[in-house]
């Protein structure tokens, strides 16, 4: 059974969630008819067409970024399943969980990070901001896995043998 996929990870929520909207709606107050404008705010109505353009932009940007990152995941996930990652099998140990690590700020939200070893090899795992999707949190000492990693990486984690 796969516990952690670097394409679930890929496909974790983010920042296009919220800007794409934003670029919509004020596309929409933008194109709206007269009689609806008059209801809004002044400095609304004005400001609508550059920054319609502005959030456009960057949801595009982030738009690109994110099928950017998913397309690598898929190609490192498949890349593994034929073969061509290093591949580690066996028990894992000294299970760390995603952990607070530095206080962090009122507008940041603090690092986060676990590990867990196999055989000698330790393996250390960062998440996404706001997310505890981690193999680190989903291992129990002495279960029997294989973990599929390339260049630092960790792309796949099966619990089972």
């Amino acid at each position: 059974m796969i516990v952690y996929d670097l394409r679930e990870e890929a496909r974790l929520i983010s920042l296009i969630h919220l800007i794409a909207p934003l670029a919509l709606c004020l596309g929409a107050v933008w194109f709206a008819p007269r009689s609806v404008r008059a209801w809004l705010p002044d400095a609304l109505v004005d400001s609508a067409r550059p920054l319609t353009f502005v959030f456009g932009l960057a949801a595009g940007v982030l738009g690109w970024m994110e099928y950017d990152e998913r397309s690598q995941a898929d190609a490192l996930v498949e890349r593994c399943l034929l073969g061509g990652c290093l591949m580690k099998e066996g028990p894992v140990y000294d299970v760390e969980r995603v952990r607070q690590i530095s206080s962090g700020t009122r507008y940041l939200a603090p690092m986060r990070g676990g590990y867990f070893k196999v055989d000698d090899t330790l393996y250390a795992h960062y998440p996404r901001e706001q997310s505890n999707y981690s193999p680190a949190n989903l291992l129990r000492e002495g279960e029997p896995v294989r973990v599929y990693s390339l260049d630092g990486v960790i792309v796949l984690v099966e619990v089972g043998g």
